[in-house]
């Protein structure tokens, strides 16, 4: 399962958004990667989601893959689409 997102908070993707990624993954016991240009990175490491420095109005895909699928996208989508103030 993919979505395409845009970074809408002003700070970029920062550290609570990455443990919030993480978090998600663990508790949905599903893979998370976010796709952005040539790079690949899985979300359960919130060092490696920081590492990809997103600024506000970055576009990159996210993939989500095991069980829970589902119930995981639409956490993520709340969290990139309903919520700019995190």
């Amino acid at each position: 399962m993919e979505r395409e997102f845009v970074v809408r908070n002003r700070n970029g993707i920062h550290g609570r958004v990455a443990a919030m990624l993480a978090g998600i993954a663990a508790r949905h016991d599903v893979i998370v990667h976010i796709f952005h240009h040539n790079k690949v990175i899985d979300c359960s490491s919130i060092l490696d989601v920081l590492s990809m420095a997103f600024v506000y109005g970055t576009r990159f895909k996210i993939s989500v893959t095991g069980r829970e699928k589902e119930k995981a996208m639409v956490e993520i989508e709340k969290l990139f689409v309903k919520r700019t103030d995190l």
